[in-house]
């Protein structure tokens, strides 16, 4: 029969363990600045595939397709075919699909994650997509895996630099690659500069030449006509219809405001990662 303090160290036990899994399982997802900068991110790395050919970078050379979507289809699961084609829009659909339910559940999962800024996040989304989301406790990633868990968040972009090579070779854009995450690691996202719109001058009148004489006759010059005053730059309404392909980031970039301003504006928006082409947002 148990003791009374020994009934007291169970239950103390498995309180502690209860607590841990709840709050696994109320760990946020990537902020949105995040999401919205990697996918920008991943479609320059990527590069745009529009037909399905074999990854010959890759171990086994998968076939992939879109912005680096390889095996199978991330919305449907079946296997991707050599040879078929895909459209920019659905394979940016693709992408945020993946980020979605393949790689954000498992980063979730990463210690402190809830602590990160949106560079520490966007960094480690860029290698999950790379390397695949359950790099993380994994064989061959004891040491990015020590250093999330025990929080030696100053040793990460050094241990990111270890993981450049695919087919057992040391790419280039591997080792870019890595680098651009330590510095999204330890900087956070770049910040974009506020471009005034600049008026346009009013042209010089251009001056007419001297008539020209000749011996015989004189040759009458035809009246210079005076350009015409340009238009001025039509300012941003404050009501914007979302197009294929658009994301928060960009048309957040374009009004000169933050994702959250937007989402603050246009509380509707219920995930701030899945907007429609013909989706009207506030913009003022």
């Amino acid at each position: 029969m148990k003791s009374f303090k020994t009934f007291l160290e169970e239950s103390r036990k498995a309180m502690l363990a209860a607590l841990a899994l709840t709050s696994a399982a109320m760990a946020a997802p990537p902020k949105p600045e995040a999401t919205d900068y990697i996918v920008d991110y991943m479609k320059q790395k990527e590069g745009f595939r529009p037909v399905a050919e074999p990854d010959k970078d890759a171990k086994g050379n998968p076939p992939v397709v879109g912005y680096g979507t390889t095996h199978v289809y991330p919305d449907t699961k079946k296997p991707i075919k050599v040879g078929e084609k895909i459209t920019p829009e659905k394979a940016e659909e693709l992408m945020r699909v993946s980020i979605e339910k393949d790689i954000t559940p498992k980063m979730e999962k990463i210690p402190n994650w809830d602590e990160m800024d949106p560079g520490k996040q966007a960094a480690l989304l860029s290698f999950g997509y790379n390397f695949g989301p359950n790099f993380y406790g994994a064989k061959g990633f004891e040491t990015i895996t020590k250093n999330l868990k025990n929080k030696e968040w100053d040793k990460v972009p050094e241990t990111l630099k270890m993981y450049q090579k695919s087919g057992g070779k040391v790419l280039r854009g591997l080792v870019k690659r890595r680098e651009e995450e330590g510095k999204l690691w330890s900087s956070g996202l770049p910040t974009t500069s506020t471009k005034l719109v600049q008026q346009p001058t009013e042209p010089k009148p251009v001056e007419p030449k001297p008539q020209q004489q000749t011996q015989q006759k004189t040759v009458e010059q035809k009246p210079i006509q005076q350009p015409t005053q340009q238009k001025p730059v039509q300012q941003p309404t404050s009501e914007y219809e979302v197009k294929s392909g658009d994301s928060l980031s960009k048309i957040a970039k374009q009004y000169n405001k933050s994702v959250d301003d937007i989402i603050k504006l246009n509380p509707d928006i219920k995930n701030p990662d899945r907007i429609k082409p013909g989706q009207k947002i506030k913009t003022k």
